[in-house]
């Protein structure tokens, strides 16, 4: 264990060193939906230096269809429901040993609608309306870009590499170059820098119980969606077996750490990396799903939790609200109510919002189009400030507006680029808050100061009870791709 926390601590300058907020890498994923994928898809979506544009499946350790239906899975139950999932064809290639325990592996929820848009035509619509250079990580066949190239040659001037896991010691034998040679041929072929990731053949990286019970520790929901896929059968049995290996997640390793890697060039624009030392994996890993500790702050470094620096009637909540709701919604909710000037409870009800639009999309602060139908008029309107803080989307930076309708309500409509969603209070939580603030005033007056001493017991009461995840309506407006 020692060693492995000397590793992270100088692992830790790579992931906590200062920085402007926006993410460093806009990503498209290709997954063949392995036990491997999961845990690189986790990796990708879990660290804030990476937006992921979009998840496309090709075949191999499952079929595509049944990929893409595990990956809306995984992002359902992960909350990242507005990123799009794009299905892919069937390469014809024969299915592998390994497709067996692939299917049993539970990545989230599955009633989810069986309706994909093509991979192609999603992955083209999105790197065309992209304005950042896009990053391809191909964790399967290379299918999907090969169709992709096929149909739009220039947009490959778009694509600023392909980070591909393929076995750098007989790249021609490998799974994933074997599973569609002929897409392989012709993506290697197109001029596009690929960097050609892969494990040292002679120390290969072991997925081990001690590795996912160091995971256990990172409290966050995609460390944890790695360790409970991998204490279950399947891949529990795996584990026991000496079986898994780090495979493909050493693609998103290498996409957030090359300096881990050893760099060979293969041809003018085929690069292999070959992981250094397996024993920087674990450190690794941790490091990339803790994120960093400022990754919403521009001021504080990492956010102060310590009791001793809040008021007496708020710290008995710090702990449960943190555990259930996570720091970025403390955060916002510490900051939004100091900005308010008094603990309030649409004001709470706007960070929650604000924090669930932002999963939906999983993207950070000020990325996001907010339009608010909580009107100009308190107690309502008070909404119209967890938002702007929770989503970073606020009226100097020109991100927020107030829509002027005659009833206001707690909804709001966010827009990401070409996506959109709309968030709603679900009646019975608003019917609450409308009767405890009317007992409210029967007990105490209105505006009086017992008055608005009670609305502080409430707003604490509803920032700890109240869950994001299951206050609001969630209606999500799909573009049609494809």
């Amino acid at each position: 264990m020692k060693h492995i926390l000397l590793l992270f601590c100088a692992l830790a300058p790579v992931v906590c060193q200062a920085h402007s907020g926006k993410a460093r890498y806009h990503v498209v994923i290709d997954t063949d939906g392995a036990a491997d994928d999961l845990r690189a898809l986790c990796l990708l979506l879990g660290n804030r230096e990476a937006e992921v544009l979009a998840v496309t499946t090709s075949d191999g350790a499952q079929h595509p269809r049944r990929s893409a239906s595990c990956v809306r899975g995984l992002l359902r139950t992960l909350h990242h429901e507005g990123i799009p999932v794009g299905c892919g064809r069937p390469a014809g290639s024969l299915a592998p040993a390994w497709r067996t325990h692939s299917e049993q592996i539970c990545w989230g929820e599955t009633a989810v609608p069986n309706r994909y848009p093509d991979a192609p035509a999603l992955l083209a619509e999105t790197i065309e309306n992209e304005e950042e250079p896009v990053i391809a990580v191909a964790l399967g066949a290379l299918t999907n870009f090969s169709d992709l190239l096929a149909a739009r040659p220039a947009l490959k001037n778009r694509i600023a590499r392909i980070v591909w896991y393929n076995g750098c010691t007989r790249p021609h034998e490998s799974a994933n170059y074997c599973a569609d040679s002929d897409a392989a041929r012709y993506v290697l072929a197109s001029g596009i820098p690929v960097t050609m990731v892969s494990t040292c053949a002679e120390s290969p990286v072991a997925v081990t119980a001690a590795w996912i019970d160091t995971l256990a520790t990172v409290p966050t929901p995609h460390a944890r969606k790695i360790v409970a896929t991998h204490r279950t059968p399947p891949l529990s049995r795996l584990i026991e077996e000496q079986h898994l290996q780090a495979w493909d997640d050493l693609a998103a390793l290498c996409l957030f750490m090359p300096e881990l890697f050893e760099h060979k060039p293969l041809t003018p624009t085929v690069t292999a990396c070959t992981l250094r030392n397996p024993e920087t994996f674990c450190p690794a890993t941790v490091a990339l799903l803790l994120g960093k500790p400022d990754a919403e702050s521009r001021v504080f470094y990492g956010f102060p939790c310590d009791a001793g620096c809040y008021a007496q009637d708020v710290r008995p909540i710090i702990e449960q609200a943190l555990a259930l709701h996570g720091p970025s919604e403390w955060r916002a909710g510490v900051l939004t109510n100091e900005l308010h000037g008094h603990l309030g409870i649409y004001a709470i009800i706007g960070v929650k919002m604000g924090i669930r639009a932002r999963e939906f999309f999983n993207i950070g602060v000020d990325d996001i189009f907010v339009t608010t139908y909580a009107g100009h008029c308190p107690p309502v309107s008070c909404m119209n400030d967890g938002l702007q803080v929770g989503t970073g989307a606020t009226v100097g930076h020109g991100l927020i507006r107030v829509a002027e309708c005659d009833t206001p309500r707690p909804e709001a409509l966010f827009r990401f680029k070409n996506r959109a969603v709309r968030l709603r209070l679900k009646p019975q939580y608003a019917d609450r808050i409308r009767r405890d603030v009317r007992h409210g005033i029967e007990l105490y007056g209105d505006l009086t100061e017992d008055y608005w001493q009670y609305i502080r017991r409430l707003a604490l009461q509803y920032w700890l009870e109240f869950d994001r995840h299951k206050i609001f309506e969630v209606l999500a407006e799909e573009p049609e791709i494809g």
